[in-house]
């Protein structure tokens, strides 16, 4: 039997550090994407604090938003209470500021304007940190079944985030669901493996690849992207260049991985791509490749059906996977794998 599952993507523009409320909503779109028999609900980047560190209350509603794993408990219970698999966007997450995070402050900034410098941040006189971060919480029982620091920063959070660090641990590791697929002999089954990254990432064919060496199947990726925000350069060139970016780069990703790509951006503009087939349509209707996109700016809850054998199907036409496990593959030496401690390099 081929393994079916529904896909909630939640997209709306969370206020400005209104933690609270935002989750209220949140929780809301859950429930009512439980009851539609979603197996996956995916929320946006921040979308507890919504991204405004210029707000004299952001690092406060940072606080807030992580105290305790407060949020992260809340969202846990309604995994167990719905029995539905909950990736909730990203939580900015404050922590004691570390030795790493405190050298990078002194260093000198990288050639981006100076963008590129962090400014360590206190909250109630110490030196923090803020990470921001990506679960996937299982469905009935609750458990976090794997975790995501964003480790591509765009230039703008450079200042104000602390990012995921591929010389001090992992960041791109799969992990097992609580979904599952067929295994190798078609008889047992096991479980489709995912795989966490976070907006600006997409840019970044690399974590992909980490990810399906690992053995993803899914790769979920919340998003705070704004699609009209044009700056000046981009506005010389055209004014959808963003429009551009998100309608092609998930079907990208999802082809030259084969792999399933659920983005979830409160911008706008939200999908499930899967090879093959291309931007999956709203459940019951018929697509077309493009069908599925969600409006610019909008508020509004998407289920979509993903078949995954269309996985295998895809696997088997390109073999990127079979190519890329093999000891001759020609770009071996940028991946993690097989529980190596660092990247490989050429010898």
């Amino acid at each position: 039997m081929a393994p079916n599952y529904k896909i909630s993507l939640i997209q709306f523009q969370p206020k400005d550090v209104a933690v609270e409320e935002n989750f209220q909503k949140a929780e809301s779109y859950i429930r009512k994407a439980a009851s539609g028999g979603a197996h996956l609900a995916v929320l946006p980047e921040y979308h507890l604090t919504s991204w405004c560190p210029e707000h004299p209350s952001f690092v406060a509603a940072c606080a807030e938003s992580s105290a305790d794993n407060s949020y992260l408990s809340r969202y846990q219970a309604l995994a167990r209470e719905l029995n539905i698999n909950i990736v909730p966007g990203t939580i900015c997450e404050v922590h004691p500021a570390s030795s790493a995070s405190s050298k990078s402050e002194g260093e000198k900034p990288s050639d981006d304007g100076g963008n590129g410098k962090q400014e360590l941040a206190t909250w109630k006189g110490q030196s923090i940190e803020i990470r921001n971060m990506a679960y996937w919480i299982s469905a009935s029982t609750g458990d976090l079944a794997g975790s995501y620091q964003k480790m591509n920063l765009w230039h703008p959070e450079r200042p104000h985030l602390t990012a995921g660090d591929i010389k001090r641990h992992k960041p791109h590791r799969a992990f097992d669901t609580p979904l599952l697929k067929p295994g190798p002999d078609g008889k047992t089954q096991v479980p489709i493996r995912a795989g966490l990254l976070i907006c600006w990432d997409l840019a970044f064919p690399e974590g992909f690849r980490a990810l399906i060496a690992d053995g993803a199947d899914i790769i979920v990726v919340p998003s705070y992207w704004w699609v009209t925000k044009v700056d000046e350069n981009g506005r010389k060139v055209s004014r959808d260049d963003e429009k551009i970016f998100l309608e092609s780069v998930c079907v990208t990703r999802a082809c030259e991985n084969t792999a399933a790509i659920v983005y979830c951006n409160a911008g706008g503009m939200s999908q499930v791509a899967l090879p093959l087939k291309g931007v999956l349509p709203p459940a019951g209707e018929e697509g077309d490749g493009k069908k599925g996109i969600m409006g610019v700016e909008t508020e509004e809850m998407q289920i979509v059906d993903v078949d995954f054998d269309v996985l295998r199907k895809a696997e088997e036409d390109y073999k990127v996977r079979m190519d890329m496990s093999g000891k001759g593959w020609h770009y071996e030496y940028t991946l993690w794998r097989d529980g190596e401690g660092e990247v490989k390099k050429e010898e």
